[in-house]
């Protein structure tokens, strides 16, 4: 019984040394093994089972992979950008939507302005309808 064993373990061998793994990385930088290649990225094969010479498609996609490896922190930079400004966008928004609402709560008479001496006086009907309108634009805009 023990020899079946041992012949068992030696014939499952060549196939276990055949496995192929390819490498390839993410548009946010992470690096994948996987012993399928994905479709449409460049990926690497890694491993026992890779070819001793490379073919010259293999060459192309390990340029590939390298140049996408030295790409991926301007990407996470870029992201990391367009994820801020849309966040300060999002703060604005809200802001503006919070000042309406405030707006829709009051009346003319029941707000105030200062001027440049630091004096208070109420806003105008006229005054409250332009910053109202000044609001509602700025909603509609920038905000989705």
């Amino acid at each position: 019984m023990t020899s079946l064993r041992w012949f068992l373990v030696f014939a499952m061998l060549p196939l276990v040394a055949g496995a192929q793994a390819y490498r390839w990385v993410d548009d946010r930088g992470q690096v994948h093994y996987s012993q399928v290649p994905p479709t449409g990225k460049a990926s690497q094969q890694v491993g026992p089972g890779r070819a001793a010479t490379a073919s010259p498609n293999q060459e192309a996609l390990n340029r590939a992979l390298a140049e996408d490896n030295e790409a991926a922190p301007k990407r996470r930079e870029a992201a990391a950008k367009a994820s801020e400004a849309q966040a300060q966008i999002d703060a604005q928004c809200q802001q503006s939507r919070d000042q309406l609402a405030y707006m829709e709560a009051k009346t003319a008479r029941r707000l105030g302005t200062t001027d440049d001496k630091g004096n208070v006086s109420r806003v105008t009907e006229e005054q409250f309808q332009q910053r109202r309108a000044e609001l509602q634009q700025a909603i509609s805009d920038k905000c989705s």
